[in-house]
């Protein structure tokens, strides 16, 4: 297989899903380009006791342990990374501060983890920026909001994100900035629009970067809404937003859609009642646009009643068309 460098963007779930597919496919040169602007939970409490000095390790190292292939000594780290004790600390955050700590800069850390114990990673995670930050948001009431746990806490709020933008401003990150130039790929990751994937672009150059690039660009879409993002929105106000922030349209070469009409009828109802608890729908798919394809990519978790992006069926998907 031709050794193609891939880019991925993103945070949160959806930038391990990628990953992971991309390691199940074979492909082994992944850059995979993080927000680190979280404030709530461990990361909360680390940046809070640091005076906001620091940046979030969460979707770093999360994103990192994708990269690496499944295996005995994977499964123990990532068990232990995920960890957290009986105050809610997190061991994965903590660890990867010290190791930040200690190489004096994130984007180093990395191969200090691999060597430390022997991972067998596919690519590197690269920060989107090296200057600590916070999201900052205006609802459609007129609401400002300072940090991404407000995303979070807002998520089943009809009170609509308006604007966001990071404060301080800070620069994009030189070598993330590098690896938009020279990919042959970028992919970029269902998540949360604002505070996983639009966040990756608030940095300064990011988005110039971005458009400039040649390399091939994909858009992996959510499955489902939510209420304060993208309620009830159809595929094209969904691709609306991107072009609002990236500051021009037509971007993507493909974007790639679920196709839920695998999922029996009287299956995905229940679903859909499911997730109209938390204000949340399936994302719409009419009014289509050409780049737009439907493929199978969506598992189903009985137990709870929710979509997934299904790893094997992204594998196979990637195989067939990152060439």
């Amino acid at each position: 297989m031709k050794k193609i460098q891939i880019c991925t963007i993103g945070g949160g779930s959806g930038m391990p899903t990628i990953n992971k597919a991309l390691v199940k496919a074979g492909f082994s040169n992944i850059k995979s380009i993080v927000t680190t602007f979280d404030n709530g939970g461990d990361s909360g409490r680390i940046r809070t006791d640091e005076r906001g000095n620091v940046l979030a390790y969460s979707d770093y190292w999360r994103s990192l342990i994708s990269l690496w292939k499944d295996g005995k000594q994977k499964n123990i780290w990532e068990e232990m990374l995920r960890y957290r004790d009986g105050k809610g600390r997190n061991f994965g955050n903590t660890f990867f501060m010290f190791m930040a700590e200690k190489c004096k800069n994130l984007s180093k850390v990395d191969s200090l983890f691999s060597s430390l114990v022997k991972a067998n990673l596919k690519g590197e995670v690269i920060p989107v920026s090296l200057k600590p930050s916070n999201i900052k948001f205006k609802t459609k009431s007129n609401k400002i909001y300072l940090g991404e746990k407000y995303l979070d806490d807002l998520r089943m709020s009809s009170d609509q994100i308006k604007k966001i933008w990071l404060e301080p401003k800070v620069k994009a990150n030189t070598e993330a900035i590098n690896v938009l130039k020279t990919s042959d790929f970028i992919i970029i990751c269902p998540g949360s629009i604002y505070g996983s994937i639009l966040s990756n672009f608030l940095p300064t150059q990011m988005t110039t970067a971005f458009n400039q690039t040649k390399a091939k660009k994909i858009l992996v879409t959510n499955l489902v809404s939510m209420a304060n993002e993208t309620s009830e929105l159809n595929i094209q106000e969904y691709i609306n937003i991107f072009d609002k922030y990236l500051g021009k349209k037509d971007h993507f070469d493909l974007i790639i859609a679920p196709d839920f009409s695998k999922i029996p009828k009287h299956l995905l109802e229940k679903i859909q009642n499911n997730y109209l608890l938390e204000h949340s729908t399936l994302f719409n798919f009419q009014n289509q646009n050409k780049k737009v394809q439907k493929y199978n990519i969506v598992s189903v978790d009985k137990t709870n009643m929710r979509l997934r992006h299904s790893e094997d069926k992204l594998a196979k998907l990637f195989k067939k068309i990152l060439k």
